[in-house]
């Protein structure tokens, strides 16, 4: 109805929602205003988590590795692209073993 509204295409509108969701950008930033997506996001995987295949293991081993690297360079201070960008390499890093963990799964079942 609000995009109507405002004449807004949903798809654009949910794409920039999307856009925002950043555990890097919502951890380096505590205090920065564009964490409800995240917020979002977090309450979505609160609720609905156990419904999606994760592996725990690796979320666990990234999350740690996450949150270590990114409380030690907040702590720090000084410029949020620094954490921000640490995490995003975290982030990267986490994605390419689930996909190579995925992988292994798809070839290993053939």
């Amino acid at each position: 109805m609000l995009c109507t509204i405002y004449q807004i295409k949903p798809e654009l509108l949910i794409q920039q929602f999307v856009d925002q969701v950043s555990f890097p950008g919502f951890y380096s930033n505590p205090n920065g205003s564009s964490k409800w997506a995240t917020y979002f996001f977090l309450n979505f995987l609160d609720r609905e988590e156990s419904k999606y295949e994760v592996d725990r293991e690796l979320e666990n081993h990234y999350l740690s590795i996450f949150n270590s690297t990114l409380l030690k360079l907040v702590k720090m201070g000084g410029d949020n692209a620094i954490p921000e960008s640490a995490g995003r390499k975290v982030m990267n890093d986490w994605l390419k073993a689930v996909l190579a963990d995925r992988t292994r799964y798809i070839t290993d079942n053939l």
